[in-house]
């Protein structure tokens, strides 16, 4: 028992003598700065991008950058059951970056997919769905981040 009760105590001090920090803690050091944003395609993906991209539009850095994205959302029957009824969903988000800056031009593709069970309650598939979504543009976005950043 005596045993369990340090581990507890010697576990924290460890931790916090070393300076853990998560990785991504620090992302306000990036070195670019958005200056313009266009959009194409799927309007809730546009908006979940634009919502995430604002924060690298309000700092003014040296490094200005233009992005146009189109994004394209697809929800297909992936497996029926006997009767011919949809099981599940395979919903696959694709967004396409084009990054100029100054003279340069780059295109960036990224693809999720993921699968979706057909619920009977069409209201929790749904938000399932929008979860699933908002997730994948997160993931999306923090890889495009991270690619500009390298740039």
């Amino acid at each position: 028992m005596r045993k369990y009760i340090y581990i507890f105590i010697f576990i924290p001090f460890l931790i916090l003598g070393c300076e853990y920090s998560p990785i991504y803690s620090s992302k306000d050091n990036y070195n670019f700065f958005i200056e313009k944003i266009e959009f194409n395609g799927d309007a809730e993906i546009n908006n979940l991008i634009d919502k995430k991209l604002k924060k690298y539009q309000t700092t003014k850095n040296e490094k200005k950058i233009s992005i146009s994205s189109t994004s394209s959302y697809k929800k297909v029957s992936q497996s029926k059951n006997l009767s011919g009824k949809t099981t599940n969903y395979l919903v696959i988000i694709e967004i396409a970056f084009q990054i100029k800056k100054g003279n340069k031009l780059n295109t960036l593709k990224f693809k999720e997919d993921f699968l979706i069970k057909n619920f009977s309650n069409k209201f929790e598939e749904s938000n399932l769905e929008k979860i699933k979504k908002e997730n994948a543009t997160n993931l999306i976005i923090n890889r495009l981040i991270s690619q500009i950043s390298q740039m």
